[in-house]
């Protein structure tokens, strides 16, 4: 009998479309949950037998889809399978740049006498800093900074979590500004094989080709990790004689990297809507991402051709309890306008993702649900381009070691 927790999952980028590349290390990948297959499409025969039995069933396609649904950590997985959802090719990470910092909490405003901000940032870029000494030392790395206004070279005014207080010069002296490195959804489609290895078995695997990551789901809820659903569309699937990766074959199994797991409660220090810090209780947000893939199908070949993009789906959710803070989004909702949130989520070492999305949201107005019911504003919504932006993520903490 084979056992699911001895199922190796791993992948590689393809040259070509499809095709296995000839060269190249396989990654192993941590999940929670992983579902390949590649499923032949069929329909029973019409023919009519004088003798009344059926006469067999006709392959006329092979559907190859993926599932991996993993808890959130930030590693070379997950800025590939973000990078590839995206479809785009994550901006090179800046070094870190050198400036000597100070910065007072209640007007968010940040000054430098080493750096020129208007050469390292535009509005809306993100960072987190090193370098700070006592006082401060406690917001390297894992305090997110978000740019809304640059005054002038050494002037800028910054949002970030309610935790991080003042710090002046002294401390600020000799810190560097780690800026983030962003992908936004665009056209470039990038394919990978996966295989799926039965370790229990004897050198038994399944290659999958041509995959495609279609869309992502990820699940920012109180309580529960943070947790990202990755779907996958394939050309096509073969059997091989023998495993491609280790420890069944000869291509390298690159091993699933050290990962520290984030959560809401601990691990996403603000929340901004509108270019201001959200003061209101938010339990929850989803996102999803839907690339409308639509399969190629050729006659003289069950395998996909290849997938053509539709339209992009961006769905997202927020549930609030209900305040006067945030009573505004009802009429916000009569008029449909564009609502912009953001928030990181990131770990104890500085690494981690800042989400970004514009949408126009909905809600049923909160009324009593049942004796003690806490009343709850559900909001929902799809994308909607703002000042060219519907989807950003950005990495924080620079490159992986």
């Amino acid at each position: 009998m084979s056992s699911g927790n001895l199922i190796q999952h791993s992948y590689l980028k393809e040259d070509t479309y499809g095709v296995l590349a000839p060269t190249g290390d396989f990654q192993a990948i941590s999940k929670t949950s992983a579902a390949f297959t590649g499923t032949p499409d069929v329909a029973q025969s019409a023919t009519i037998r004088s003798d009344r039995l059926p006469s067999g069933n006709i392959v006329t396609g092979l559907t190859v889809t993926g599932n991996i649904a993993n808890e959130l950590a930030r590693t070379k997985i997950h800025d590939d399978s973000i990078e590839a959802t995206m479809m785009d090719t994550w901006v090179a990470t800046p070094a870190p740049a050198a400036t000597d910092l100070a910065f007072t909490a209640s007007t968010g405003v940040m000054t430098s006498v080493a750096g020129d901000f208007t050469s390292i940032f535009t509005v809306g870029d993100v960072f987190t800093l090193t370098g700070l000494i006592s006082p401060a030392d406690g917001y390297n790395l894992t305090s997110v900074f978000t740019v809304v206004a640059i005054a002038d070279a050494n002037t800028m005014t910054v949002i970030t979590g309610a935790n991080v207080e003042d710090f002046d010069a002294t401390a600020g002296a000799g810190a560097s500004i780690q800026k983030g490195a962003a992908v936004v959804v665009k056209q470039d489609k990038k394919s990978f094989t996966f295989e799926k290895q039965y370790l229990d078995l004897t050198d038994k695997a399944i290659l999958y080709l041509g995959e495609y990551f279609s869309a992502f789901n990820g699940e920012f809820v109180y309580g529960s990790p943070v947790t990202m659903t990755y779907d996958l569309l394939g050309a096509g699937k073969e059997l091989p004689v023998a495993p491609v990766v280790a420890p069944g074959g000869g291509r390298t199994l690159l091993p699933v990297p050290a990962e520290t797991f984030m959560n809401p409660s601990s691990n996403m220090p603000m929340l901004i809507i509108d270019g201001e810090l959200a003061t209101y209780c938010v339990e929850g947000i989803t996102l999803s991402l839907d690339n409308g893939l639509s399969a190629k199908n050729c006659i003289g070949q069950l395998n996909k051709a290849g997938y053509d993009l539709g339209q992009a789906s961006i769905e997202v959710t927020v549930s609030a309890h209900f305040s006067d803070s945030n009573f505004p989004f009802l009429q916000r909702i009569l008029d449909q306008d564009t609502v912009t949130i953001a928030w990181p989520v990131v770990d104890e070492d500085g690494y981690g993702y800042y989400f970004e999305v514009s949408c126009q949201l909905t809600a049923d107005d909160p009324d009593v649900s049942g004796q003690d019911a806490q009343a709850l504003l559900e909001l929902s919504g799809s994308g909607a381009i703002d000042n060219n932006l519907v989807l950003k993520i950005s990495k924080l903490g620079g490159d992986l070691p």
